[in-house]
């Protein structure tokens, strides 16, 4: 990935700047001050919704530069990078600000969407975790991800299935769609059949029906033309949401970052081709625990299922085609 801060000159005064996106309805701006620091900024013309204080943000400063002249000159709304170093964090930031807005017909909602954005990235950025995603949580990442643009996409549209994702938001399963609720769980093909369940309610809803979902990968290269990864996938979804469903790119966009997934290029060399792909119908019969089955005294379980011994339970929800 490249810094496209560096690709600014260091100013002998002031600031030297770059229009990010020129079709974008916003002016955005990427900049760099005489210390050869990292900007992102908006310029406005308007001063509705200008809060009093802004986000507080670990590592970014935030300022506001009022018109100095006269009412026909522009606010500026300055994001100041305290560290150069951490400078692919601050570009997810900025890229989120980019995304969030682009869809705007003009600046009306901008100062609002762009505070209420500084304001996830606050509780974002207070998190003691950062860099990459251990390799486990990358594997269900792309699970959940592909199972969105595999099967939900094409039934129901990239908004609405953005909508039925409720795993970030510690849900007991993946995905909420209707009246069916269905966990999304990754193997790897050189490992024997066998999917951890980590509590009694994860395969035990309260809706009318559940499934499991369970994905084969396979470890590969990006150079594969099945290949996925977490930012291809991303990126997909994201483009679907664009052209489908703006609206619901910013709760997309959340719950990413509530998995902890910022965009770091080392992502891309998580390669898995999907193998194969199973659906059990996790009813009364189903090799599971739930929580009315623990008895007194045991407050947390997990447990593995062998898959073999549930191909009897294999089914598809009616809305979805399996190959």
């Amino acid at each position: 990935m490249n810094n496209p801060w560096e690709e600014i000159q260091i100013p002998s005064r002031d600031i030297l700047y770059r229009i990010i996106d020129s079709e974008h309805p916003l002016r955005l701006l990427r900049a760099r001050d005489i210390y050869g620091r990292f900007l992102f900024i908006y310029e406005f013309s308007h001063s509705d919704h200008i809060p009093d204080k802004f986000p507080e943000l670990n590592g970014i400063d935030i300022y506001l530069q009022e018109p100095e002249q006269s009412p026909a000159d522009n606010y500026m709304l300055l994001l100041v990078l305290k560290e150069n170093k951490e400078w692919q964090i601050f570009l997810s930031l900025c890229n989120d600000l980019v995304m969030s807005t682009k869809a705007l017909d003009g600046q009306t909602e901008a100062t609002l969407i762009i505070l209420r954005r500084l304001k996830r990235w606050q509780k974002f950025l207070q998190r003691t975790r950062s860099g990459l995603l251990p390799e486990k949580e990358i594997k269900g990442l792309i699970g959940e991800l592909f199972f969105i643009k595999r099967h939900l996409i094409p039934a129901f549209g990239a908004g609405t299935a953005v909508q039925f994702w409720q795993g970030p938001e510690d849900a007991p399963q993946d995905f909420s769609v209707h009246q069916c609720a269905i966990e999304v769980k990754c193997q790897l093909g050189t490992t024997t059949p066998v999917v951890r369940i980590s509590s009694a309610d994860q395969l035990c809803s309260q809706l009318s029906e559940m499934f499991l979902y369970v994905i084969t990968l396979g470890k590969s290269d990006e150079a594969s033309k099945m290949a996925v990864n977490l930012p291809s996938l991303i990126n997909e979804i994201r483009k679907k949401l664009e052209l489908d469903s703006p609206i619901d790119l910013e709760r997309f966009n959340d719950l990413l970052y509530q998995t902890g997934y910022i965009e770091l290029e080392e992502y891309r060399q998580f390669n898995y081709i999907p193998a194969a792909e199973k659906m059990f119908s996790v009813n009364n019969g189903f090799p599971r625990i739930c929580s009315e089955d623990l008895i007194t005294g045991i407050e947390r379980v997990t447990y593995n299922i062998n898959l073999i011994d549930c191909e009897v339970f294999q089914a598809i929800p009616d809305w979805m085609e399996l190959s």
